[in-house]
């Protein structure tokens, strides 16, 4: 159960580190920049599904995704805000709650072993 519980949380905060690194560096040379950042989340669920038999993990890495780019989309005490209302910002918040929807809802994939 303690495994279980740290392997949610270690989930949750590297999708969160995840979401910040590319919240702010995703507006620079558009698409490239973007596009990568899409990759790297992708790449983070897919990895989380594959190596773990547990989807509560790869929802985990999801919310700490989708709750950090929220957060980092709200206007600030000062008015400045990271995610601005451009091509690049709604490419980021889409994609990314896309890629998020997608990589939670996959089906599990049953590992048969032989022998």
């Amino acid at each position: 159960m303690a495994r279980r519980i740290i392997q949610v949380v270690e989930a949750f905060l590297g999708g969160a580190i995840i979401a910040i690194v590319v919240t702010v560096v995703h507006g620079e040379s558009f698409p490239w920049i973007l596009g990568a950042g899409l990759v790297v989340v992708a790449l983070f669920l897919t990895s989380l599904r594959l190596l773990s038999d547990d989807r509560l993990v790869t929802v985990a890495g999801a919310l700490g995704i989708i709750g950090t780019v929220l957060v980092l989309a709200q206007r600030s005490e000062g008015g400045s805000v990271l995610i601005a209302a451009n091509d690049a910002g709604n490419v980021w918040v889409i994609g990314a709650a896309a890629i998020c929807g997608l990589a939670s809802a996959w089906p599990s994939i049953r590992r048969d072993t032989a022998g």
